[in-house]
């Protein structure tokens, strides 16, 4: 029997900008609490991605008072982790078009004069509906690329390293929950499990893209992990962790043992019981 224990919950308020190291955290049906939450669109209200600017790496995040503090080179902002009204634009990201709460006018300048081209930022509320693909649920998500939450193992990690020249750090890959003990890449093979005393259910493994390839520290763009991860596919699939959801309302915190309550046929098999 394998014994895993949760070592690290990362939130990212801002999709695609720096994470906020935290010790505990309550679960959600769209994902961690506060987890992105807030997103950049342009002038055509399009989500904006690290995968085009890469300047995004250098945006810092700290929790500050009821909110968060982001600092670039030597300015910064304080949010809050939420706002209840303002005005509602439709913004999309990838294939959805989600209805979202206009962020601050001061707040939309600032990040503009950060970037050098015109931004707002927008905050989904909770009433917006943004689902998961029906195969694995349907529940609602944030901001997120496409699944309430990631998940990763130092053990992957490790595996990872030794097949790299210079090894890299877990912040690559951008995790919510990071899990010590057990072996490589067994959370491919998770069904259900408990955290604590929260259930959740896992989906299937993250796809990667060239986000893993940038230096987190000098934004520098390589060819590793991907070439790396390209060797080790999953169904054709360059993989690391992987995603999951939520089953209900509860707290998490470091340390809490992981409970593996089933085990999955195939990293893709679809959740049992579950009527298409």
């Amino acid at each position: 029997m394998q014994h895993y224990k949760l070592s690290d919950i990362y939130i990212y308020p801002v999709k695609s900008l720096g994470a906020i190291r935290i010790s505990n955290t309550k679960t959600t049906e769209k994902g961690l609490q506060y987890d992105r939450r807030w997103m950049l669109v342009d002038n055509n209200n399009q989500f904006m991605t690290i995968r085009k600017y890469p300047n995004f790496l250098f945006f810092h995040l700290y929790g500050h008072k009821e909110g968060f503090r982001i600092s670039f080179n030597a300015s910064y902002l304080d949010i809050p982790f939420s706002i209840a009204s303002g005005d509602l634009i439709q913004c999309t990201i990838w294939d959805s078009k989600v209805e979202a709460i206009k962020g601050d006018e001061r707040w939309s300048r600032w990040f503009s004069e950060q970037l050098g081209i015109p931004c707002s930022l927008v905050y989904m509320p909770d009433k917006a509906d943004r689902r998961i693909k029906p195969l694995w649920g349907g529940t609602t998500v944030s901001f997120a690329d496409g699944y309430p939450l990631l998940i990763t193992c130092e053990a992957s990690l490790t595996d990872l390293n030794e097949k790299l020249d210079e090894p890299v750090e877990m912040m690559r890959f951008r995790p919510n929950l990071v899990f010590n003990g057990g072996e490589a890449y067994d959370e491919f093979r998770w069904g259900s499990f408990n955290i604590g005393h929260t259930k959740f259910q896992g989906l299937k493994p993250c796809t990667r893209c060239i986000v893993t390839t940038y230096n987190t520290i000098t934004g520098e763009k390589g060819r590793q992990p991907l070439l790396a991860l390209s060797r080790q596919k999953i169904d054709n699939n360059i993989v690391f962790g992987q995603h999951a959801k939520s089953l209900e309302s509860g707290e998490i915190r470091v340390g809490d043992t992981l409970e593996i309550l089933n085990y999955k046929s195939d990293p893709y098999a679809a959740i049992p019981g579950l009527s298409l």
